[in-house]
């Protein structure tokens, strides 16, 4: 029998099958009488059979000779123990054909020692356990290669079954085969056609070829697996030609016949596997490296897809563009991830309640600064944020065949708004067929990119609601920008009467010193400062400006043409007003360089500071406890657009911020990262109400109107009312009302609020003008009466 295994393996190897199992156990079996009863010895044929780590292993040995003592003793112990283990056979991923061998020669039992013991034990005089050794490496190899998996590709390739034709003399290879199969589930790839001597004769009348026709026909009609398994294993007989009469002339090499295979295709040859696999992992390898760089510029989240875009690019360090309120364009922090979360639960929400619903379904974009390279915590941003997601919350909430139905995208025009033009440009693009962009509310930081977006979201027919621009230019730039925040006109007004009623009680002298930002690209800075100085001088003091170079800015060069005088820095421009009698008014970005200032105020004259003033924009800083507790010594007022809300738990001036504490807890930690007294978040309610308010009329006249971009504008020229018998809203931070008999685009006799801060104690308000809902007397100057109509 293993002469006749010997042939059938050589003339398989012809047709590109390979039998390593095979010749590893024809190898062992040769050397059975060495290897009997010697441990030792098995072991070192072993090493022997196993050639390239063999070769390893002494490479190892020679090569420790040249390097330091304590790599020397790992690479002469350690090569010769991991090869020992492989040849056990006990090691997962380590013994391959060994691990094999052990189960061959233990029957498959895990408990068994490993191979040297094994194949030590093995006697060369039972020739029949030798035999089932070696039919057992034959057919397992054979069937390994007829496996059809993306790991064994070259089983495609094999597509008919070996035919071994064996005459008489291969009777005990028959055996052992019948021995072996006794288990029909066993996969065997082999054909075997035998006969014996003592085969059962059929039938004169019935032809062998229809004997064998009947036979195949009750094995495919086979109702269930024990009616196939019992026609397989009822023997089938078929008469033969007779068998030559002189059987002495054929020797064992010639009495078995493979007939010849296909020949397999030429892409089954190891070349072509080679290349086909060294294809496919350049392919994955390119795919990954695509979709790391679509990550890197794209700012994107999951697998790199050719057909989509995911709104968003990398500027510098900053990702910018549109998304959903799932993706995170600021570092993330828990107060604005839970923010974002409500965000997104209501967008979801929306497009729920629009399954089979005729309510007006729409897209509001909040765009905005929402990264910073300041390394602030982006508490203003959050804020905002959380008013937006306050509006949809309560509009979602609500019912009513007029009432819209909210989905919120978030866009990111980067730190300075440098990005803003990009991203309207972007957004007239931008298209949903259910839920279509109607307008933009937010927008930030009143700079020439601001007024660049602007312009290009009143081309593409967005309107627009700021929540707190307040430069007295903007409202010209587009027919279809509005803002809910007071010009600056109005706000420095305010400053120079409070100034003025400072003086009057003795608490300054009669001077005042305004410090601004430097930058010409931010409108915001030059406009209020231009503004104040004017309504101070009006009052009668004797007023200085002094320019400074904001953070992250370039210095004054040798174009600069200002005759101001030149502070330096923030923190420096913060040294030089220690000392002055007069009022200190600051009209720059709360942050970074209100706080730069206020600490050069506190290294030089923490003991006594000056009397500081800062704008609007100053809420920023103050809306982030943990900046503005880095210095508690310094005392300063700021102006502000929304009065602040009362403590959690008692009466509310608006139910908007009874909403926000319920939605978000952490609004009430004292101190803590919420306490929202920055006017923020209520303006940004208020802009989004104010849209929501334009598209909630549409639906309220007695024909119904198509509810898009055009037909807002033309609604949110109509919140306005003819006369005084109310307002037009009454929104968070106070009424609401873009004019009196004729429409405008920034709200009438909006309030500005005077407060005072110190570290991180809670602001306290000083004073207010404006209509504010629930106001007494005792919170208004007594002034207010006499603010002139353009300031209103």
């Amino acid at each position: 029998m293993p002469k006749i295994l010997a042939r059938i393996v050589a003339e398989l190897r012809s047709n590109r099958l390979r039998f390593p199992r095979y010749r590893l156990a024809a190898l062992l079996i040769e050397q059975l009488a060495e290897t009997h009863g010697r441990e030792e010895h098995a072991r070192r044929v072993l090493r022997e059979a196993d050639r390239n780590w063999g070769w390893g292993v002494d490479t190892a040995g020679t090569g420790a000779e040249h390097v330091p003592f304590p790599l020397n003793l790992l690479l002469r112990l350690v090569p010769g123990f991991l090869h020992d283990l492989r040849l056990s056979g006990r090691v997962p991923g380590l013994g391959g054909r060994f691990r094999w061998l052990r189960r061959a020669l233990s029957q498959d039992d895990r408990r068994a020692p490993g191979v040297p013991a094994l194949l030590a034990g093995l006697d060369p005089a039972d020739e029949k356990r030798a035999a089932r050794l070696l039919l057992r490496a034959f057919m397992d190899d054979l069937t390994r290669q007829y496996r059809r998996s993306p790991a064994h590709v070259r089983g495609a390739a094999h597509v008919f079954y070996p035919l071994l034709l064996l005459n008489e003399h291969g009777g005990e290879l028959v055996e052992l085969m019948t021995e072996r199969r006794a288990d029909l589930d066993r996969f065997d790839p082999v054909v075997v056609v035998s006969y014996t001597p003592d085969a059962v004769e059929v039938a004169d009348d019935e032809e062998p070829l229809w004997t064998l026709i009947r036979w195949r026909r009750e094995l495919v009609t086979a109702d269930d697996a024990a009616a196939w398994h019992q026609v397989l294993r009822t023997p089938l007989a078929i008469s033969a030609p007779p068998l030559p009469p002189d059987l002495s002339r054929y020797d064992v090499a010639d009495r078995t016949w493979v007939p010849p295979a296909r020949v397999a295709p030429w892409w089954s040859s190891w070349i072509a596997i080679t290349l086909f696999w060294m294809a496919l992992a350049g392919a994955a390898g390119a795919y990954a490296g695509q979709t790391a760089a679509w990550h890197r510029s794209a700012c994107a989240t999951g697998l790199w897809t050719p057909w989509t875009e995911s709104g968003r690019q990398l500027a510098g360090t900053e990702c910018v563009g549109v998304a959903e309120p799932d993706y995170l364009f600021a570092p993330g922090n828990a107060e604005m991830r839970q923010v974002q979360t409500v965000l997104q639960q209501e967008n979801e929400r929306a497009a729920r309640l629009h399954e089979g619903s005729d309510r007006p379904y729409v897209t509001i974009v909040y765009l905005a600064a929402l990264t910073s390279s300041d390394n602030d915590t982006l508490a203003a941003a959050r804020e905002g944020l959380a008013g937006v997601a306050i509006a949809q919350k309560r509009q979602n909430r609500s019912a009513g065949p007029s009432e819209p139905l909210v989905r919120i995208l978030l866009a990111n025009a980067g730190g300075r708004m440098q990005h803003g033009a990009g991203i309207a440009r972007l957004l007239r693009r931008y298209q949903d067929g259910e839920a279509p962009i109607v307008g933009v509310v937010g927008l930030d930081q009143s700079r020439q990119e601001t007024v660049a977006a602007i312009q290009e979201l009143g081309k593409a027919g967005l309107p627009m609601v700021a929540s707190t621009l307040s430069a007295d230019r903007l409202v010209g730039e587009s027919p279809f920008y509005f803002q809910v925040a007071p010009q600056n006109s109005r706000q420095a007004w305010m400053a120079a009467a409070f100034a003025d009623s400072l003086a009057g009680k003795g608490q300054v002298t009669r001077r005042a010193r305004v410090y601004y930002s430097h930058d010409e690209t931010d409108y915001y800075a030059s406009n209020l400062k231009s503004r104040v100085v004017a309504r101070l001088k009006e009052r009668r003091f004797a007023v200085e400006a002094h320019r400074f170079t904001p953070i992250g800015a370039a210095k004054p060069g040798a174009a600069d043409r200002s005759e101001d005088p030149y502070a330096g820095d923030p923190r420096d421009a913060g040294v030089s007003a220690c000392g002055f009698g007069g009022l200190v008014y600051f009209a720059g970005r709360g942050i970074p360089d209100f706080a730069e200032f206020v600490k050069g105020v506190a290294d030089k004259c923490a003991s006594a500071p000056p009397v500081i003033l800062g704008g609007d924009d100053v809420t920023r800083y103050v809306a982030d406890v943990r900046v503005r507790s880095a210095v508690g010594g310094i005392g300063y007022y700021y102006e502000s657009f929304a009065a602040a809300p009362s403590k959690c738990g008692q009466p509310q001036r608006h139910d908007f911020y009874a909403e926000l504490f319920a939605t978000f807890p952490f609004e009430c930690q004292e101190p803590g990262p919420g306490r929202t007294l920055d006017g923020h978040a209520a303006l940004s309610y208020d802009a989004t109400e104010t849209m929501i308010t334009a598209i909630r009329r549409l639906g309220g006249l007695r024909h119904r109107v198509p509810v898009n971009s055009y037909t807002v504008w033309r609604q949110l020229g109509t919140l306005y009312t003819p006369d005084t018998s109310g307002h037009a809203i009454e929104g968070a931070t106070g009424a609401l009302d873009f004019g009196t008999g004729s429409p405008r685009q920034y709200p009438v006799d909006k309030a500005v609020l005077i407060l005072r801060a110190k570290g991180a104690e809670r602001p306290t308000h000083v004073g207010a003008c404006g209509n504010i809902t629930g106001a007494t007397d005792e919170e208004l100057f007594p002034w207010c009466d006499s603010i002139p109509e353009p300031y209103r």
